[in-house]
């Protein structure tokens, strides 16, 4: 893993505006059903220093070989392109909230080299908004053909600034990061953020040509004072699709600059499979050992696979609530409720249990002041992750019926997971999943039965589920690590 560099956090830029001419070597043309492809994407920065906005970044990239270049009048000899770009910003509701456009030029040097494929041109826009969920329309047009291309972002969950304790904000995957300095005018404002160049990968997707891998993350509410010493602690690492540890990149030790801190990373990942994989952050405050961990998918797939994949890609990001049946809604929620709760449910009819579990999330909202509910949008994501990885059959749909699936429906996702291939213990593997801020801390243990993934709950110290004495004194003796 390569450091290359932190920064003081400063406020970022609220509008950007000004050109792009940089060009990238990934995918070959792949076209949709509009004039262009168009990759897009978003991520949040929810910079405390905000106030009560956050900042919605839409990073796009286009395939060079699609537009259409011409001879200015000028004398420079070179051919150009124009693209004009914009995004609008909706609510749930469909109302217009705000937009932001950009006009930037593409300059190569001979139509041979306009017609070269395997290039990509990188632009981005910006604009701060109230937290909320949001839809938004991102339209770009090759103002010489005409040609335009439209992504829709059906759903953008753009959460408030944590101020109590440490946070991490802003995290994205690049397929570059150079450090060059907050006042440098040699490169593109629109994609420099304090004091670094960032080619961002709009939708996570890599290919093998793509050997490194760029991390950037923002580290707000350090304790901090001139007097300060203590430093704080970033952990890098990488999962599978399983959840798994796929490779671990160790932890540095930084000095906190101030309240807040820019870090950016890069590591290699030339000799990893095709596959789905998750970047792994844990930022901690040394001081008063406080931690936050982010994850970032992301996505390695053969070149011809690059469309494809996007759009299953954005297709998952987008899934609401209606997207799932009444069982879904059942099955989704019940780990939630009450025995006398779910006896309720179980003898309604689908309408009936649809309005029953439309009235419990009401009742429910976390934030009652805003149109959506907050905790069942996170609720969908957890349901989805339980079948995605815990389920037993080939369609995976039974997740949610596992051990694990049930554990991680109700307290989410674990805050450290620990697997024993080779245990001390028995033949059998088992993993324990950790929960610092659940209570006092709280954990599980999960024992793979018949060695075919069959993980079973064997033990744990929250109260009314399993409990073993044996394990527990495995657990007094050392053998397995007691939550910090």
């Amino acid at each position: 893993m390569q450091h290359l560099s932190t920064s003081a956090r400063r406020p970022l830029a609220v509008c950007i505006f000004t050109a792009l001419f940089i060009v990238g070597s990934v995918a070959g043309t792949v076209r949709g059903n509009d004039d262009l492809a168009v990759y897009a994407g978003t991520f949040i920065s929810n910079n405390p220093d905000y106030d009560s906005f956050v900042m919605i970044e839409f990073p796009f990239s286009l395939n060079r070989d699609q537009l259409s270049f011409f001879v200015p009048d000028s004398a420079d000899g070179g051919l150009y392109a124009r693209i004009f770009a914009q995004v609008d910003l909706f609510d749930t509701t469909g109302f217009a909230v705000d937009s932001i456009a950009t006009y930037f030029s593409v300059r190569v040097a001979s139509q041979e080299e306009a017609e070269r494929r395997d290039y990509r041109i990188f632009n981005q826009l910006s604009l701060l908004a109230r937290p909320g969920v949001y839809m938004a329309r991102l339209t770009v047009i090759d103002v010489v053909s005409k040609n335009d291309g439209t992504f829709f972002f059906e759903r953008i969950v753009a959460e408030p600034a944590v101020r109590d304790r440490i946070s991490i904000g802003g995290a994205h995957l690049a397929y570059n990061i150079r450090y060059v300095g907050e006042d440098n005018l040699d490169f593109n404002r629109q994609l420099t953020k304090n004091g670094f160049y960032i080619l961002p990968n709009p939708v996570s997707i890599f290919t093998p040509r793509d050997t490194v891998l760029f991390v950037y993350s923002e580290i707000y509410n350090l304790r901090f004072s001139s007097e300060t010493t203590s430093g704080y602690q970033l952990e890098i690492s990488t999962l599978d699709s399983t959840g798994s540890l796929f490779e671990g990149y160790g932890a540095r030790i930084g000095k906190k600059p101030g309240s807040s801190v820019v870090v950016a990373e890069s590591f290699d990942i030339g000799s990893y499979p095709l596959g789905s994989y998750e970047v792994r952050l844990v930022a901690t405050d040394k001081e008063i050992g406080s931690s936050d961990t982010a994850y970032l998918p992301f996505h390695i797939v053969s070149p011809r696979e690059v469309l494809e994949a996007a759009a299953i890609v954005q297709r998952d990001i987008t899934m609401d609530y209606a997207d799932l049946s009444v069982d879904d809604h059942v099955n989704m929620t019940k780990v939630l409720l009450t025995p006398d709760q779910i006896s309720v449910l179980n003898d309604l009819s689908e309408s009936g249990k649809m309005n029953y579990l439309q009235q419990y999330w009401k009742e429910h909202d976390s934030d009652p002041t805003t149109a959506w509910v907050e905790n069942r949008m996170e609720q969908i994501e957890r349901f989805r992750f339980c079948n995605k990885i815990f389920s037993t059959n080939l369609h995976r749909t039974d997740g949610w019926m596992t051990d694990r699936g049930r554990v991680y429906l109700k307290f989410g996702r674990w805050d450290k997971r620990d697997e024993h291939v080779s245990p001390r213990t028995s033949s059998n593997s088992f993993e324990v999943w950790y929960y610092y801020s659940v209570d006092e801390g709280k954990y599980f243990i999960f024992e793979d039965w018949t060695g075919n993934e069959d993980y079973r709950l064997v033990h744990s110290n929250v109260y009314g589920e399993v409990y073993s004495k044996s394990w527990q004194e495995l657990m007094d003796q050392g053998f397995i690590d007691m939550p910090d």
